[in-house]
């Protein structure tokens, strides 16, 4: 297709010759609107219409009747205003953004937009200001794109960064007056009190510390994984071991808990390259949540095997098992799962899950839940990391 500048040209130099050279010259003209009129009609991303001089619409394309929802017949003739909520016709905002395009040749904006349905949806305008060619103003053209789901998009990370900088406060703030805490009841266990009630009290403390420097800790990673400050320390190590560790860590728990805990280990031993205390935390946290949810007196396995190049992690109860609808977003931050603990309220804040993946993550790993959901079946999580050689002797 030619250029305006080459059809305009081509014009000029025809006026100058005969009837033959003005004809082929007008005919390339009409091609190239035509083309042009097809081309602005054809777009079904962004309205584009054009405005007379006072606003009124006296065109309509295939994206204008898609975004804002009107035929070309229902629309044409009508002021532009239409389009706007009533606040910004009684601010006379229409009015506004014509005059500022008219004097700068130019307007653009955001805000919201209504469509003929009356729902409301964000929008990006552009008008231009058009004149003929002794500069004549003659009307407008107004450029919609509609934006609802880049600005959702946006609104989403900003909360999610808003939410990230609150856990790492949070985690910050719960620290401080646990350390104390901490150290009292250590002090207290230095010294075995007479009163049996005394004693008791004194151990639930202790435990309950314990679970809440658990969370507070989650909480703290959970903010540096999100803003990048995880620094993990990889060096080739066996899983045994890792497996071994979280074992150790667990088994107060399971034993606090009337579980029976089993560890079957495949023979063959598995290397990754990973960080050994991220690693532990991931198989801990594991454990520990299928401690939380199965009732006193369940079974609890912990495995490790090989599948092709890769490692597998298993963590396998027989608790009341997971809604198979909640599956998808079971490592969603602050998602319980749907169901409950032994007691029959759900317990922890749902980051433990949250903070499994990204560390898998982090390790090159994926984690993956299983379940029907049927009481007793309990539930099943399986971690993959790829597999390296051995370290050097």
């Amino acid at each position: 297709m030619m250029s305006s500048s080459d059809i305009r040209a081509a014009v000029e130099a025809a006026s100058q010759g005969g009837e033959a050279e003005r004809t082929h010259a007008l005919e390339l003209l009409r091609q190239s609107e035509e083309r042009f009129r097809l081309m602005v009609e054809s777009v079904r991303d962004y309205a584009i219409f054009m405005l007379d001089p006072d606003g009124y619409i006296s065109s309509w394309n295939r994206g204008a009747e898609l975004n804002k929802g009107y035929a070309a017949s229902e629309i044409i003739g009508k002021h532009f205003s239409v389009f706007y909520p009533q606040e910004k016709i009684e601010a006379r905002w229409p009015e506004h953004e014509l005059e500022v395009a008219l004097r700068e040749g130019r307007f653009e904006d955001e805000g919201w937009r209504l469509r003929k349905d009356g729902t409301r949806f964000w929008a990006n305008v552009v008008i231009t200001a058009l004149r003929d060619s002794h500069g004549v103003h003659i009307g407008f053209v107004k450029v919609t794109r509609d934006m609802t789901a880049s600005r959702r998009i946006h609104a989403l990370e900003e909360q999610e960064r808003r939410l990230t900088e609150f856990l790492a406060l949070l985690g910050h703030e719960l620290r401080n007056p646990m350390t104390p805490i901490a150290n009292a009841v250590s002090i207290m266990q230095l010294e075995e009190p007479n009163n049996p009630r005394l004693r008791t009290a004194r151990d639930i403390l202790a435990r309950q510390v314990s679970h809440l420097r658990r969370l507070v800790d989650d909480l703290l990673d959970v903010g540096r994984i999100a803003t990048g400050k995880v620094h993990l320390v990889k060096e080739v190590i066996g899983l045994q071991q890792v497996v071994e560790d979280a074992s150790v860590a667990v088994r107060p728990t399971m034993e606090e808990r009337g579980h029976a805990f089993a560890v079957n280990v495949c023979e063959e031993p598995l290397y990754v390259l990973g960080d050994p205390v991220r690693l532990v935390q991931v198989l801990t946290n594991l454990l520990n949540n299928a401690a939380k949810f199965t009732p006193s007196g369940g079974r609890i396995v912990l495995s490790l095997s090989r599948t092709g190049d890769r490692a597998e992690l298993g963590v396998r109860d027989n608790g009341p098992g997971i809604p198979p609808e909640a599956l998808p977003g079971m490592f969603n931050l602050f998602v319980q799962g749907g169901h409950e603990g032994p007691t029959g309220a759900q317990a922890g804040l749902g980051i433990g899950l949250s903070l499994v993946q990204q560390l898998v993550h982090l390790h090159g790993g994926d984690v993956s839940a299983f379940s029907t959901g049927i009481a007793g079946e309990g539930a099943e999580f399986l971690v993959h990391l790829p597999l390296v050689p051995p370290p050097a002797d």
